[in-house]
């Protein structure tokens, strides 16, 4: 085919040509104008690695306190600063933030990310969901038949599994598109994205976001330190009491013998005083302990700093009119360029008898009434 075949080709089918590209322009001009506007807000976070070694922050050197018990040793909290993207799309930070009360742009009064979600739908809305957003609206539908009952989200105070309720689910699954994170090696920051049909939203978003990552990896990060510290605590207040008791019965006992003579009551107050100074070391020891684990606790609170909070955007990320409706046009210049070259094609061979025979099977495997028939036979072989 020469040049001037194709040239002759375009022209022949013009008006096909310039009918698709009049449709794909308005199909993209409706949505470019349809479209709800979205606008990012974004969060800079330094991923602060958790420091292993011993020393107080002040620089005095460990050793100082070492005659006390004290010992300034870090441990590995096992969470990697690698592991915060991870951290801040967790079900538990999610869930945190469907929970709390926003305002919306498009809703009278304030309330939860969840009731919003599962509010009724407009008309409008409607009508896209099921015009414009039709194959959206299925994989949603497909996604939730998929899906089956929400899973764990964390656990309680209790221990016990924390399951949200089917709203909250749904909720979650929305708020998983709104959120990424990105880490720069180089820099060691994380930015964290927050995208919604609103300037004041996205930004409501974002420092809700922020505030429930930062709770979370603090609890993790110290989770053992606290629960060491709960227990030291019960041993300690525990050796405290058992060391006044011992107190008392010595108290008592030199009381009611001041001068003993015989060798029943001298054991006896050896015994006593042995038991003192027992309880006296065991309440040293765990005091030193509690001391300790304190400092462990409070070494690790500081593990995220902000180094630039959300403020609401100015301009919107999306949608791009501009972009779509130049993909609209050229979409369109495409699709009639290649329907003019198959209607040209398909002319060609209607001349050809040997052919004639191919194109009518064809034309009736794609006819509406060729697709019922498929779909008949299909049946009466699913239901044999």
């Amino acid at each position: 085919m020469s040049l001037l075949d194709i040239l002759l080709v375009l022209a022949r089918h013009k008006t096909l040509i310039v009918r698709t590209v009049l449709v794909f322009t308005l199909l993209g001009v409706t949505y470019a104008l349809l479209a709800p506007e979205e606008f990012t807000s974004e969060v800079r976070v330094v991923r602060e690695a958790q420091q292993e070694s011993g020393g107080l922050p002040s620089g005095i050197p460990s050793g100082a306190l070492s005659g006390l018990g004290i010992s300034l040793g870090g441990a590995s909290s096992g969470l990697t600063p690698a592991a915060y993207p991870d951290v801040l799309q967790s079900r538990e930070v999610r869930l945190a933030v469907v929970r709390d009360t926003f305002r919306f742009p498009d809703a009278e009064r304030p309330m939860t990310y969840v009731d919003y979600v599962n509010r009724p739908a407009g008309p409008l809305s409607s009508v896209l969901d099921y015009t414009l957003w039709l194959p959206w609206t299925l994989k949603g539908m497909l996604g939730q038949t998929i899906s089956g009952s929400p899973v764990p989200a964390g656990t309680t105070e209790t221990g016990e599994p924390l399951i949200p309720s089917e709203e909250e689910d749904k909720a979650l699954k929305s708020i998983s598109e709104k959120i990424s994170a990105s880490v720069d090696e180089e820099t060691g920051l994380m930015t964290i994205s927050v995208t919604a049909g609103g300037p004041q939203l996205s930004s409501a978003l974002a420092e809700r976001f922020l505030d429930h990552f930062a709770t979370r990896v603090r609890e993790i990060r110290t989770e053992k330190v606290r629960e060491r510290l709960e227990f030291v605590e019960g041993r300690f207040q525990k050796a405290e009491r058992e060391l006044e008791t011992a107190e008392d019965d010595l108290a008592q006992f030199l009381e009611r013998n001041q001068n003993p003579t015989t060798a029943t009551l001298q054991f006896r107050q050896d015994r006593l005083r042995r038991q003192v100074s027992f309880k006296e070391q065991l309440y040293s020891e765990l005091q030193s302990q509690l001391t300790q684990t304190r400092l462990d606790l409070q070494q690790r609170q500081p593990v995220v700093t902000v180094v630039e909070r959300p403020v609401p955007p100015m301009e919107r990320s999306a949608p791009a009119r501009t972009t779509i409706v130049l993909l609209s046009l050229l979409l369109g210049g495409v699709a009639g360029i290649g329907g003019s070259f198959l209607r040209t094609f398909f002319k060609i061979q209607e001349d050809k008898p040997e052919e004639q025979e191919k194109l009518e099977e064809v034309r009736q495997a794609f006819s509406p009434n060729g697709f019922l028939k498929a779909v008949k036979q299909y049946a009466g072989v699913s239901g044999n």
